[in-house]
């Protein structure tokens, strides 16, 4: 019986290989959350996390509204416009397919428009014909008054002037009278053609002909620009950036005039933007990004290129611009020089753009996007880095210097974390002065000194000031040591774990561990960020400047000289001697190991190297082997970070003992129905309680 049940289980989760594999291609990463149940009668189930329908009042609000009359328009014009919208990210609401069944009709499309941030009429000749289409029309103007909501009209072979005038498929409007309909509501809709009609929108008839996905085109581009859509996150509390926009934009070729960008250059242009780290290179050129996307359909932004590097392969970052520049269309390459030779060949006649956030040196620029015609005509490349000689070479390249705050720059963005003013309150004015001139006008330090500083006591802001006089303008670590020191125990062992495990994981993966330590992430990661001690990045990943990580992994290496001893074993070198010496103590939590995939899993682990590591919470074997009859010494293990596992092994020389397994991390390796590990983990994880097992390939 229990063979049967073990067959059932591999079979679906076959299939839910083969499901995440698609999905890998569409959004880039997988995570399927796999429930296996034991109970009473021995009955195992797996299930995939579903998402919960519900009724109108709970759903989210709509980017859009889309309203027509569907025998003129449904099946061509607006099914059209309604999935290049949806296949855009945008929510849109359609007519009865939106609704739930036993609804009042009237009630929740007048709701449906309330919610929606965008209404979109399709004016056709028998829309006035529809008294719901009326009424939807009167309340989009309703809400237009009210609640600054806008309404993107589309006159589809209708004249503007006849809406407006409610002349020609219009001027029976008053018939709907004779119907019965109370006079007042009839000229009320009369009142809301005529606004309409007055209002700027786009005008389909005879002559544009044909070209139906042009105007789509514009109309999604609009309500993205409208929604912001693309717009790359970016903290509110900016101080002077304008000035820094508008020199980048002239160096770019960008005619930019009142804060808009409104025409690109037909011209191929790079800029570099350089500095120390902590200066505000990112944001600055999110900012940039943020002002341009609107005039391109193909833009990428890579963010944290080094750290991306370290730890995929430059490979992976190129597959990451050709995703984005394709938009999901595109190959996945296993080689550097495949993926190289298909930016070269195959994007040539694109007009993007890209950012690059933080590029170390020539080669990793010259990986991504090797010369500036690799691109085509209008193209703009925006880099970031440290270096400021990484364009030095390039024909028609443009660097920025972007180099610490002013005075009064710095103290208004410090004041802005620290009082949630521009200026300090008055028994801190010279506090505030001596601790922005402290931090040297690092944007980086000035946010986190700041937010620490909040709703301190005087004495912590002496305390802080003398801390930050006896550091270098590269860190802030007196302030940093003492932020630390103000988080519970639980977030500071999530603030270590990103620090030396984490940093650009997706935040919801290691939740899974840090909830079944009760470390409660949800509320600890949210502390972190608040002292901006972590930051999430675009794609829900854990971001940590590097000062911060450096910290973190400075912390651990302090607690005691002899790496055996500390919690944390984030060098490889350090983690690799620990095993092979046999040295490991009670007091390690988590280990990495990086072999790469050269290592063919030719690397190989016993299991009495792994002798007093009882407490290991998270190990990564990556490309390594391992054998031998565990027995308890991974009993507390709850993430497995196996990637590039073995496709074979000897299952019987093989007893991990993963009783309290919750993360099992499969990336880069060969797994499939037929993988030996399959019976051997679910036999390993197969106990008298339910147990979640994360499983990522």
């Amino acid at each position: 019986m229990e063979k049967q049940m073990v067959v059932m289980v591999l079979r679906v989760l076959f299939s839910a290989t083969l499901l995440l594999e698609e999905q890998a291609q569409v959004a880039g990463s997988v995570t399927e959350l796999l429930r296996v149940s034991r109970s009473a009668t021995r009955t195992t189930h797996i299930s995939p996390v579903t998402n919960r329908s519900s009724s109108m009042s709970g759903r989210p609000l709509y980017d859009v509204f889309l309203s027509f009359r569907g025998r003129d328009t449904r099946k061509k014009f607006t099914d059209c416009l309604y999935n290049a919208l949806s296949g855009a990210g945008i929510r849109v609401f359609r007519d009865k397919e939106e609704m739930e069944t036993g609804e009042e009709i009237n009630e929740l499309l007048m709701e449906a428009i309330k919610q929606s941030k965008i209404s979109i009429p399709v004016i056709s000749k028998n829309y006035a014909n529809s008294k719901s289409c009326l009424r939807e029309l009167a309340q989009m103007l309703e809400c237009k008054e009210e609640m600054n909501h806008i309404i993107i009209p589309i006159f589809y072979y209708v004249s503007p002037s006849n809406v407006h005038n409610c002349e020609g498929p219009f001027k029976d409007l008053a018939g709907l009278k004779k119907r019965g309909i109370d006079g007042t509501l009839v000229n009320s809709w009369k009142t809301a053609l005529g606004k309409i009609g007055q209002l700027k929108g786009y005008h389909l008839d005879k002559k544009s002909a044909g070209s139906d996905g042009n105007v789509i085109k514009q109309i999604v581009d609009q309500v993205q620009r409208k929604l912001k859509k693309k717009d790359l996150i970016v903290t509110k509390q900016l101080v002077e950036v304008a000035p820094h926009v508008q020199n980048i934009m002239a160096k770019l070729k960008v005619g930019y005039h009142n804060g808009q960008a409104v025409k690109i250059g037909n011209t191929r242009e790079m800029v570099l933007v350089h500095g120390i780290s902590g200066v505000g290179k990112t944001v600055l050129a999110k900012c940039i990004y943020n002002k341009l996307h609107h005039l391109y359909d193909a833009c990428s932004f890579l963010e944290n290129i080094q750290a991306d590097i370290e730890r995929n392969g430059i490979v992976s970052v190129q597959n990451k611009l050709i995703y984005d520049l394709h938009k999901g269309n595109a190959q996945k390459f296993r080689g550097s020089n495949d993926a190289l030779t298909h930016i070269k060949y195959r994007l040539c006649n694109m007009k993007v753009l890209v950012l690059l956030d933080d590029v170390k040196d020539r080669v990793q620029l010259r990986e991504l996007v090797g010369e500036p015609d690799w691109f085509g005509l209008g193209s703009r490349v925006i880099v970031t880095s440290q270096r400021g000689d990484l364009l030095e070479n390039i024909s028609g390249a443009e660097s920025f210097a972007h180099g610490p705050m002013e005075q009064d720059e710095a103290l208004k963005l410090f004041c802005r974390h620290a009082f949630g003013t521009d200026s300090p309150h008055k028994k801190f004015k010279k506090l505030s002065r001596d601790i922005v001139t402290a931090t040297h006008g690092l944007p980086l330090t000035l946010e986190l000194v700041g937010s620490y500083l909040n709703r301190a006591k005087k004495k912590m802001w002496q305390e802080t000031l003398e801390a930050l006089d006896k550091a270098s303008h590269y860190s802030v670590r007196g302030a940093l040591e003492k932020s630390y020191n103000n988080l519970n125990a639980n977030e500071r062992q999530i603030f270590l774990d990103i620090a030396c495990f984490f940093t650009g994981k997706d935040k919801r993966i290691p939740s899974y561990m840090w909830d079944d330590f009760k470390y409660f992430p949800a509320r600890s990661i949210r502390a972190l960020q608040t002292r901006s001690l972590v930051e999430i990045g675009e794609n829900k990943e854990l971001c940590m400047h590097e000062i911060l990580k450096n910290f973190g992994r400075e912390i651990v290496k302090k607690e005691n000289k002899k790496p055996c001893k500390r919690s944390r074993l984030c060098d490889h070198n350090e983690a690799l001697k620990v095993l092979q010496t046999r040295k490991g103590t009670n007091k390690v939590q988590g280990l990495r190991l990086e072999f790469g995939d050269g290592s063919n899993g030719n690397i190989s682990f016993e299991c009495d190297q792994y002798d007093g590591l009882q407490n290991l919470r998270f190990l990564k074997l990556d490309w390594a082997n391992i054998w031998g009859d565990f027995e308890d010494r991974l009993l507390s293990l709850r993430w497995l970070d196996w990637q590039g596992c073995p496709k074979s092994f000897d299952v019987q020389s093989l007893n991990l003992n993963l009783q309290n397994l919750v993360i099992l991390d499969l990336s880069r390796s060969q797994v499939d129905k037929d993988w030996r590990g399959w019976k051997l983990l679910l036999e390993e994880v197969w106990n008298e309680f339910t147990i979640f097992i994360h499983v990522f390939f």
